[in-house]
């Protein structure tokens, strides 16, 4: 029963984005036609010109339209009177909020990978691709020189794990402020008040963290060193906390999502 809610969810969310993601990946194949020909005349140019800024305008239509649609998702669904019906499904309102974010998440890694394809076909064959890819090669047949293979492994699974958790965070940021957005009259104002009020709540403590964390990383560096040996240790240790810290956060909002949609929950 519970794949049937995962299924719907990806299919409302696929069914609004495709065309978006098809059209990135068309004005990217446009443009890159475009250039493909040394001919210059005024329609080509005006053509050129005119799919180059298409091409723009879908990468920021992918990334904001996309998280829009994610997000009103879970407003529409869980805060307005649609949640008459949510609600009456069988499903806990844990289950409802680790599908959203589920669901959400992985649009907007898919966002992601949409854009970096649409950026290597508007890149295909020019000099630029090469030589990004020789910088990788390079990287690659570099870094064995410098670490050993578990510290590679290492970095590579934390920054791979933080990158993970970065829409987790956001997408439960946006829904913390929704839920406690829901005990105001106005709803929207309320959720967009509360934003902020967390927004900087956690810039503040981030602040607060961050500044002994790169006092100790660049007055402190020779006796920190001391301490941990090497500075590549540093940043595993860095790349920890900030997982650590990220996950606390996703947490807290999980908590007070959950909180409001449970004990608290207003859909009138």
């Amino acid at each position: 029963m519970l794949k049937k809610l995962y299924k719907h969810e990806f299919h409302s969310l696929f069914r609004s984005l495709l065309p978006i993601w098809a059209a990135l990946i068309g004005f990217a194949a446009l443009s890159r036609l475009t250039f493909l020909t040394d001919l210059e005349n005024d329609v080509l140019d005006m053509v050129r010109g005119l799919s180059v800024t298409a091409y723009i305008f879908a990468i920021i239509a992918v990334f904001i339209v996309g998280l829009v649609i994610v997000v009103m998702r879970f407003y529409k669904n869980l805060l307005t009177h649609e949640g008459y019906l949510t609600f009456t499904l069988p499903f806990t309102p844990t289950q409802h909020i680790v599908c959203k974010l589920v669901c959400g998440a992985v649009v907007i890694i898919i966002d992601f990978i949409i854009v970096i394809g649409s950026l290597l076909i508007l890149g295909a064959g020019t000099e630029v691709l090469g030589e990004i890819l020789d910088a990788v090669k390079l990287t690659i047949t570099v870094l064995p020189e410098y670490l050993s293979v578990g510290q590679i492994a290492l970095i590579s699974s934390e920054i791979v794990l933080l990158l993970l958790l970065a829409p987790l965070q956001s997408l439960l940021m946006f829904y913390a402020a929704m839920a406690l957005g829901q005990q105001f009259k106005n709803k929207v104002g309320g959720a967009a008040i509360s934003y902020i009020c967390l927004y900087a709540a956690v810039q503040i403590i981030t602040s607060l963290i961050m500044i002994p964390i790169a006092f100790v990383g660049a007055g402190g560096m020779e006796e920190f060193n001391n301490l941990i040996n090497n500075s590549v240790m540093y940043l595993e240790v860095f790349l920890a906390f900030m997982i650590v810290y990220s996950a606390l956060l996703s947490a807290i909002y999980f908590i007070i999502t959950r909180h409001f949609l449970t004990k608290k929950l207003n859909l009138e």
